[in-house]
């Protein structure tokens, strides 16, 4: 009787270490195990088959890439907790008029703050030259904006302007005509303004008392005296 039940003790310690290793061996993953990021899982899809990845979409636990490699492109499957790449499928020959897959908002802020650091306070899509555009205007702590314009699709900077907070003022004609008759007294016979190499100025013609006459160029901004020319009789 006493070796009947340490058989029976014997089974079932059997059977319950076997189910243990079974289940050991089939539990499922950690839930809390960490994904892999998108930038993580490019790199990864990339370095296995070279080419570039020019899509990239996640759904539940997976992350679907599209792969262009010469003139083929490929969906590639890979596995969000481990980085596992479960499948690649050829999609077809790429056709170079399609147009790019569009960036998403996100990732064109990225590129805006690139070309200018400080705060986005405004944020637009539109069309330019017939493509869409996004239009992000930033402001530095300086109080200077900077405008940038990035083609939606590939991501190109289309225009970058800055404006500052506190353009510089122009000098008034009259200001201008003051600073000249100080350099050279006479009466006002006739005054331009032009820009040349980026420079803005005043070109005021003095007759002098004596029949002379003299042109005195001024800066715009700074109300300077940039020369004296006088003509030749």
């Amino acid at each position: 009787m006493g070796k009947k039940w340490g058989f029976i003790t014997l089974f079932i310690s059997l059977l319950i270490l076997s189910a243990l290793v079974g289940w050991l061996l089939l539990k499922p993953e950690d839930s809390s195990a960490e994904a892999i990021s998108k930038q993580e899982a490019k790199k990864i899809v990339e370095n296995r088959y070279g080419g570039n990845v020019t899509l990239l979409q996640a759904e539940e636990q997976l992350y679907y890439a599209r792969l262009d490699i010469k003139n083929q492109s490929y969906w590639v499957k890979i596995d969000s907790k481990t980085g596992k790449i479960l499948s690649i499928e050829r999609i077809g020959t790429i056709n170079e008029e399609d147009p790019p897959p569009s960036l998403s908002e996100d990732e064109i802020k990225k590129i805006i703050l690139s070309k200018a650091a400080g705060e986005l306070i405004s944020f637009n899509k539109t069309e330019s030259g017939g493509r869409p555009v996004f239009v992000g205007v930033v402001r530095d702590t300086d109080e200077n904006k900077t405008t940038v314009t990035v083609d939606a699709d590939t991501g190109n900077v289309v225009s970058e302007k800055t404006t500052p907070a506190n353009p510089p003022k122009r000098v008034t004609e009259n200001e201008a005509i003051a600073a000249a008759q100080k350099e050279v007294k006479g009466e006002i016979d006739d005054v331009d303004i032009e820009t040349e190499n980026g420079q803005t100025f005043y070109l005021i013609e003095i007759k002098t008392p004596d029949d002379n006459e003299a042109t005195v160029q001024i800066h715009a901004i700074t109300g300077e005296v940039m020369s004296v020319t006088w003509d030749d009789k």
